[in-house]
């Protein structure tokens, strides 16, 4: 019989995957107003604030020959990885965006094998295999023969760069994330991860025509709701519950969590976004799903702390 105590873990990490799921449709709707970057920027200037008021009064400290690591780390989790997500997200659905990022187990292990760090075996073959080809049909919807002519092509395809930039973030960010509590490790990387965009979304350049300031005077309530709810949910409560379901029940059994946020995708999309699932999408998206769990099977790494 479960604990009171598990018990409210449990719940508290079940919202955490609620949050995630429906991330995509809340960025989706801010995207209306805000460019990527810009989204990107108001969400982490928001989240780094108060994720560094939780580290003074805990007084968190990290050693100075880690700053170069972690700013790297800030970097490919943050400032790309959300340019990148938000980017592909005006040209994809939320739906697809969850099932394609939900991959990025996939890759960590493709690039693990590739590097010399795990040894292929048949769970992973079949993982990967069943998992492409749950992409493919996710993208084509069906039409295999036509999959590059789908009309979400090139947001699809940045939603799988996105997954490679978390993969590489994953074995980039092994050692610290051992060395540290997880939470301090990702506290910090938010912090030098939006360091390194502001002065890309406060200086119109190639990248972000229209700088924040710009934007900041004509955005609505929809859009601030959903920056809100992006920054204290999605960020730093999610991050917060997620760390501690890992310290409470174990990192394997908080990883199985995040099966369930595509669930969540798919009903946020249809509810908020009015988007449709086909058959082929349903079928596509459980295999994508299956893959990821092969690929992932027994293994307790940092695959497991993937938000968004």
């Amino acid at each position: 019989m479960l604990r009171n105590k598990d018990m409210a873990i449990y719940l508290s990490l079940i919202c955490v995957t609620f949050l995630w799921g429906t991330s995509f449709a809340a960025s989706k709707i801010a995207l209306h107003e805000l460019s990527p970057l810009n989204l990107a920027g108001f969400r982490f200037i928001a989240a780094a604030i108060i994720f560094g008021s939780i580290l003074a009064v805990k007084k968190s400290r990290i050693y100075q020959e880690d700053i170069p690591q972690l700013v790297v780390m800030g970097f490919l989790s943050i400032t790309s990885y959300f340019y990148i997500q938000y980017t592909g997200l005006l040209y994809t659905t939320s739906i697809n965006a969850s099932l394609l990022l939900a991959t990025s187990p996939v890759w960590t292990t493709i690039v693990s094998i590739f590097i010399g760090q795990e040894k292929i075996n048949r769970n992973a073959i079949g993982g990967i295999l069943l998992a492409f080809l749950g992409v493919t049909i996710v993208i084509s919807r069906g039409k295999l023969f036509s999959l590059f002519m789908s009309e979400t092509i090139l947001g699809d395809m940045l939603m799988l760069l996105n997954a490679i930039v978390w993969a590489i973030f994953t074995l980039y960010g092994k050692k610290i994330m051992s060395k540290y509590s997880p939470f301090t490790a990702v506290a910090y990387m938010n912090i030098f991860g939006t360091l390194m965009l502001l002065p890309i979304i406060l200086i119109p350049n190639p990248l972000n025509p229209t700088s924040a300031i710009e934007q900041l005077s004509s955005i609505t309530l929809p859009t601030i709701a959903a920056v809100v709810y992006l920054a204290t949910l999605c960020s730093v409560y999610a991050y917060y519950t997620w760390y501690k379901g890992i310290a409470r029940i174990g990192a394997v059994r908080t990883a199985s969590f995040q099966y369930v946020s595509p669930l969540f995708a798919f009903l946020a999309g249809i509810l908020l976004l009015s988007e449709t699932i086909s058959p082929f999408m349903m079928i596509g998206g459980i295999m994508v799903i299956f893959g990821v769990y092969l690929t992932n099977k027994q293994k307790a790494n940092l695959t497991c702390t993937k938000g968004s």
